[in-house]
């Protein structure tokens, strides 16, 4: 598979009519004019007049595609108009820092040996004009607070993508061993949920319905495990039941067959009942 080169993502504006373009680069942006048939079409009819910021830096091909797709829907760099119902950015595809524009070419061949031995010649002695800078460059996205609209709409440009084995591999590797901080082991230690994250999360879990294939990668995880003296002590003689309000708890058995009257109006049943799954949702 071929290896991730650090990558540049920027904004290049028009200086005479405001176009904007959002592109990415391994090269300088600073002097890369982008690529894309419109924004390419638009600077041969009016001229290089403009002007480049970077948006950030990436050095991780998980964090640039991630940054890239970001600003993408952030902007609506594909449909976004203006008062006068033009284009407000040359993209006509969403960048994902990986692919670049749609230049309209097909016709490109790799650089010969003797090609790459000029660039590499030409480019001798010249200092990069980032030297230094890595690091000091701040993400244009940084401390701004998405809105649930966005977050729906990364959301659904991102369903159905899967990370690839390389990648999960690189990420599993990158935290083995890695320890947390005394700082943070601090900051989590005592911590518990809200009552109201506790509701979000059992709202969240309502209705669902378990595939068979879960159940039986679930069974098969807890196959051989062995429960431990303390915990058999803690649960015995205790029952699963869904109160009344849906929360499900352990109570004891005689406090759940000392209940009188009607099953239906108890205030515990057991879980895994036909009310159980109605007071439940």
């Amino acid at each position: 598979m071929k290896q991730f080169i650090p990558t540049y993502l920027y904004v290049k504006t028009h200086n005479v009519t405001g176009l904007k373009y959002f592109g990415k680069t391994t090269g300088n942006p600073k002097k890369y004019r982008g690529s894309g048939v419109y924004w390419l079409q638009h600077i041969k009819k009016h001229g290089y007049d403009v002007t480049t910021e970077v948006i950030g830096y990436y050095i991780d091909k998980d964090e640039c595609v991630k940054a890239a797709t970001f600003f993408s829907v952030t902007n609506n760099i594909v449909y976004a108009v203006d008062e006068h119902n033009k284009k407000i950015w040359a993209n006509q595809i969403n960048e994902n820092g990986t692919d670049g524009g749609n230049t309209g070419r097909t016709n490109y061949k790799p650089h010969t040996a003797e090609a790459r031995q000029k660039m590499s010649l030409s480019r001798k002695g010249s200092v990069p004009w980032n030297k230094g800078k890595v690091g000091v460059q701040v993400s244009a996205n940084k401390g701004k607070t998405l809105s649930e609209e966005t977050k729906q709409k990364i959301r659904n440009a991102n369903l159905g993508k899967k990370q690839s084995a390389e990648t999960i591999a690189k990420r599993s590797a990158k935290l083995k061993g890695a320890k947390r901080s005394e700082e943070f082991i601090k900051k989590i230690t005592g911590r518990k949920h809200s009552q109201e994250s506790i509701e979000k999360m059992k709202l969240a879990q309502q209705g669902k319905i378990i595939s068979e294939e879960t159940k039986a990668k679930i069974s098969a995880t807890l196959k051989g495990r062995s429960i431990p003296d303390a915990t058999k002590k803690k649960l015995s003689g205790k029952v699963v039941v869904v109160d009344k309000t849906g929360k499900l708890s352990r109570i004891t058995k005689e406090q759940y067959y000392t209940q009188t009257g009607s099953k239906i109006n108890w205030e515990w049943i057991m879980h895994r009942c036909k009310e159980a799954k109605m007071r439940r949702g």
